[in-house]
């Protein structure tokens, strides 16, 4: 949603130019390692009647376009350095690698990456020239927004008497290094002012980085319980219902280019009206209006997909724990522990078609916990055909597949405006099949969850419109256990 968010007012403009001539996006890098029309030679009689060899080193690599972010942030992104030897057989697999993984840094709009054969010595050397066209890092943008689960459960009321709105302004690649500071000043519905600062690389080694931020929070309205599966809301006007002040920091180590290890502590320190009280028991502990602890989470991620924001191939693991109250301040009565497994597989079966499939589950040995800090299905995780509903519970699993087709190969529309960052206009279509499952455990909230502890499913059928900055328009038909069905419209991938 907040990529959606930020550049929807481009996106407009854009669909216009449709009409416009459009060429062949080539996804990945299919030069080949020894152009026979830029081949480079220096010379060497007595090489000339020799055998190919096996392997191939790295002589030089050459970057174009980063006018903004630093050599070695492109650097840290490749699977070789220069005067790396690397087989043959896997040379082009290494550039496509190179190619990915500098499009998932999310800095750039597009990468193409070049070789040119160099023989020195007898020994077969490539040059490697990479160029990049950077995306746009500042954005100074309104803040305008409905605050609910997803944009269908909105789309049922159409009330927007629970819009925010404001201003935000975040600078990402800031110093060129990757790092991202934002501000946000945001009113309406949830009145809210924050800061965050995130360093990917603190080292020379560009392994280690590191984050914080700081938010407060306050709204006139929450929901405060859920009966029949849909959440119920408390309002008072002339009174702040709940105020919210968060700090957390966070160190990562990023071992390899696939493997991040990330360690955040937070402190969360809240309050509700006492009039709260007298609709909900439980929403914080027991009759407690006031609320504090601390977190502790760690988690480790290995992401082998093509692509973060819409992946087509590879897979994606993250283990995660996370420690609600440490018993370290004073009148810290939280005490739940939440476990995380997700596993996401992607493969190609065909020139267009494209099978996925996912497993999340979550684990919490703690049954008696605050509805405040409680999460079921409903929230970031679902089950698609229950978009409408929550599903409260403490532990929970899904299992997610998809068959897509691809409708349009990614395509490049010419547009004519100054602003290079914006004049090229790739876009996709892929047309899918879909099936999930789920099921949440809970031992609290059963008198009014009909959904929970019960097996249930959904499926249909969907299009997927992906463009560039990352954003995804996915429209789907689902029907759910209940025999219900509707169209649903999401702004990220569906797995």
């Amino acid at each position: 949603m907040p990529s959606f968010l930020r550049f929807i007012f481009n996106y407009i403009f854009f669909l216009c130019m449709f009409s416009l001539q459009s060429e062949d996006y080539k996804v990945f890098c299919q030069t080949p390692v020894v152009p026979p029309d830029s081949e480079r030679v220096e010379p060497d009689s007595k090489s000339e009647n020799k055998p190919q060899q096996n392997y191939i080193t790295i002589n030089k690599i050459g970057i174009l376009g980063n006018k903004t972010t630093k050599r070695h942030i492109l650097l840290r992104e490749l699977p070789f350095l220069e005067n790396d030897t690397v087989d043959r057989d896997k040379i082009q697999e290494k550039l496509k690698s190179a190619r990915e993984n500098l499009l998932n840094t999310s800095l750039f709009n597009f990468v193409t990456i070049d070789t040119v054969s160099v023989r020195m010595a007898g020994a077969d050397r490539i040059d490697v020239l990479i160029t990049v066209a950077e995306r746009w890092y500042t954005w100074p943008i309104p803040i305008f927004e409905v605050q609910e689960r997803n944009f269908n459960t909105w789309w049922q009321t159409k009330n927007f008497e629970r819009a925010n709105y404001g201003f935000y302004l975040d600078r990402e690649n800031f110093r060129g290094r990757k790092e991202d500071l934002s501000f946000y000043f945001q009113f309406g519905y949830t009145e809210k002012y924050g800061i965050t600062y995130k360093i990917p690389y603190l080292t020379r080694k560009q392994t280690s980085g590191a984050g914080l931020s700081f938010s407060y929070s306050r709204n006139h309205e929450i929901a405060y319980m859920t009966a029949d599966n849909k959440l119920l809301y408390f309002k008072y006007p002339t009174e702040y219902v709940r105020e919210e002040f968060t700090g957390k920091m966070y160190y990562s180590y990023r071992s390899g280019i696939h493997n991040t290890h990330t360690l955040e502590t937070k402190y969360l320190n809240g309050k509700v009206s006492d009039t709260l009280n007298h609709y909900s028991v439980g929403y914080f502990i027991g009759q407690e209006t006031k609320m504090q602890y601390l977190l502790l989470d760690y988690s480790f991620r290995m992401d082998h997909r093509d692509a973060k924001y819409f992946p087509l191939k590879g897979y994606y693991l993250e283990l995660e724990a996370t420690k609600l109250g440490l018993g370290l301040l004073s009148k810290e009565k939280i005490d739940v522990l939440n476990l995380f497994f997700t596993l996401k597989k992607y493969q190609k079966i065909s020139s267009r078609f494209y099978l996925a499939g996912s497993l999340r589950i979550k684990f919490s040995p703690n049954s008696d916990q605050p509805y405040y800090v409680q999460r079921g299905l409903g929230f970031g995780d679902y089950v698609r055909g229950y978009e409408y509903y929550v599903i409260d519970g403490q532990s929970y699993g899904t299992t997610k597949w998809g068959l897509k087709y691809e409708i349009i190969k990614p395509k490049i529309r010419v547009i004519p405006l100054p602003f290079e960052k914006f004049n090229l206009f790739h876009y996709a279509l892929y047309a899918g099949i879909f099936g999930d499952a789920g099921y949440v455990d809970d031992h609290q909230y059963t008198g009014n969850n009909f959904l929970a502890n019960t097996y249930i499913y959904g499926y249909g059928t969907g299009i997927d419109f992906v463009t560039y900055y990352d954003m995804i328009f996915r429209f789907e038909y689902s029907f759910n256990k209940m025999l219900e069905h509707g169209f649903f419209v999401s702004f990220n991938a569906g797995i």
